[in-house]
């Protein structure tokens, strides 16, 4: 189960680089109509939770960043500094070099108790893929539109 749930990840991850690395911080902050966050905030958002789902025990990831990207935040409430896009790609990069490391049988793992009814650590991890593969949709939607509404301002 492990290897298939690395290779998931592998494939969601590529895609997900491939579509933010060319995303100017500008673009990132911008909350289409219809939308509840913006780019910069949905990337932030994968980190913190996989982040919780795959290390929940581990401190990985800047202390602000859950107050920043966790459930149920927006970017309307933000105060100070926001990491930039380059150092939330950097996040993502190094996220997925540890989870490559964790052993596969760990995913066999049962959890102390069911998190959002996954059972075992393996489970988690797919709801994981699930989950980045819904926010990698709502970038790109969120992308489309920016575009979209920057080139009829222009």
């Amino acid at each position: 189960m492990g290897e298939v749930i690395k290779k998931e990840f592998e494939i969601i991850r590529t895609r997900l680089h491939a579509r933010i690395a060319e995303i100017s911080d500008e673009v990132a902050d911008i909350q289409p109509e219809g939308f509840n966050n913006t780019i910069r905030w949905n990337i932030g958002h994968l980190l913190v939770v996989t982040e919780g789902f795959l290390f929940p025990v581990e401190q990985n990831l800047p202390a602000q960043y859950k107050e920043l990207f966790a459930p149920r935040t927006k970017p309307s409430d933000w105060n100070g500094e926001v990491p930039t896009i380059a150092e939330l790609i950097e996040q993502l990069t190094k996220q997925y070099d540890r989870m490559k490391e964790i052993p596969n049988e760990k995913f066999n793992e049962k959890l102390a108790e069911p998190v959002l009814g996954n059972d075992t650590v393996g489970e988690l991890a797919v709801f994981g893929c699930f989950h980045e593969s819904y926010h990698l949709g709502q970038i790109m939607a969120m992308k489309r539109t920016i575009e979209a509404s920057l080139a009829k301002s222009k």
